[in-house]
């Protein structure tokens, strides 16, 4: 997982930004800090029906007559556990 390299280069005490379009980051994130002593800071779901071909600083909501798209962004904040 891209997060384990990024918690391991990472000072104790920072703050870590993951943005994801995986559901299962819903169940995973937590998860992994929970496991792993790292504090969850914030989750949030940012944007529903994203277009796949969106550029982030973009990100536009579809109304309810376009095209479903099944693109969900995620937003997790995680703080690293200090040693």
């Amino acid at each position: 997982m891209m997060l384990h390299r990024t918690i391991r280069k990472a000072d104790g005490g920072d703050i870590i930004e993951i943005l994801a379009t995986d559901p299962a980051t819903t169940r995973d994130i937590p998860n992994f800090c929970r496991h792993l002593g790292h504090e969850l800071v914030h989750q949030e779901t940012l944007a529903e029906n994203v277009h796949l071909n969106a550029d982030p600083d973009e990100i536009t909501i579809d109304s309810d007559d376009a095209t479903p798209t099944n693109m969900t962004l995620y937003r997790y904040l995680v703080k690293k556990k200090t040693a």
